[in-house]
């Protein structure tokens, strides 16, 4: 099966199970303070990992919910089944979705976001163009910082990253000469979305993992934006910090938070 179609009814199935239980109170499984999931998202992952093994079984698969399947291909499926269950769970935004990226090596060189209560599908295939429901989209070109309305997440507390780390960032980007404004929303994927559609100027998130942006990372890149790490390093599978804007604001902001405490 073509990998394009694949992945987009893959992620339509997905998003089908999302809608049909949105709206009941699932409880929450909290792993730690920012990891969590509900049923929803072993159900979605389920689908999408079996999925996978039935028409690319020599492929590995990474996803949120389960242990990563390793079978030494080139190829590999990276697989968030419900980004942002937060919004999802509480209602909060319709800031939720499917994610399905293949990379190659460690390049994604296809994307797919679901976002069912938008109704948003986001598709992007390297060499392709970026399209949200068939339409071409591209990032804006403004680089006025000052006039910059930017996603931003700190991401998920870990061993080697404290949030309290976000201080010196937030005070880079939101400093008088700074940005003009910055949103968070409990998901990475839709923002990111948002910024190739040009909803939005630029995403930068401090610590990921790799099922928040691979899909996303693709269809920024090929929606003309710059995808790097926060270090300014092209952006590849296992990079945990995300900055992504056109070329010429990606350099302004990168330039921003260089010299903020941790960003080497």
């Amino acid at each position: 099966m073509d990998f394009r179609k694949f992945a987009i009814e893959t992620a339509r199935e997905a998003g089908k199970i999302l809608m049909e239980n949105y709206g009941k109170m699932q409880e929450l499984d909290w792993n730690s303070k920012t990891h969590f999931r509900t049923v929803i998202d072993q159900m979605s992952d389920e689908l999408i990992r079996r999925r996978i093994k039935e028409n690319f079984p020599q492929h590995n698969i990474y996803s949120e919910e389960n242990k990563d399947f390793e079978n030494g291909s080139e190829f590999s499926w990276v697989v968030d089944p419900l980004d942002g269950t937060i919004p999802y769970r509480y209602g909060i935004t319709d800031h939720f979705s499917v994610c399905i990226a293949l990379c190659h090596g460690k390049k994604p060189i296809l994307g797919v976001i679901y976002a069912p209560l938008r109704n948003e599908l986001y598709v992007a295939e390297e060499g392709r163009g970026a399209f949200c429901n068939d339409k071409r989209i591209f990032v804006l070109r403004g680089e006025d910082v000052n006039k910059v309305i930017m996603g931003f997440d700190g991401g998920k507390e870990t061993p080697e990253f404290k949030r309290t780390e976000l201080t010196p960032y937030l005070e880079r980007i939101y400093r008088q000469d700074g940005i003009s404004c910055f949103l968070c929303s409990g998901c990475a994927s839709v923002p990111l979305a948002l910024v190739a559609k040009g909803n939005l100027h630029a995403y930068v998130a401090l610590s990921l993992e790799p099922w928040d942006m691979a899909a996303a990372v693709v269809i920024n890149k090929e929606a003309g934006a710059k995808v790097t790490n926060i270090n300014g390093e092209e952006w590849k599978l296992g990079d945990v910090s995300i900055l992504t804007a056109n070329p010429k604001l990606h350099e302004k902001l990168k330039e921003m938070i260089k010299d903020a405490p941790n960003s080497q």
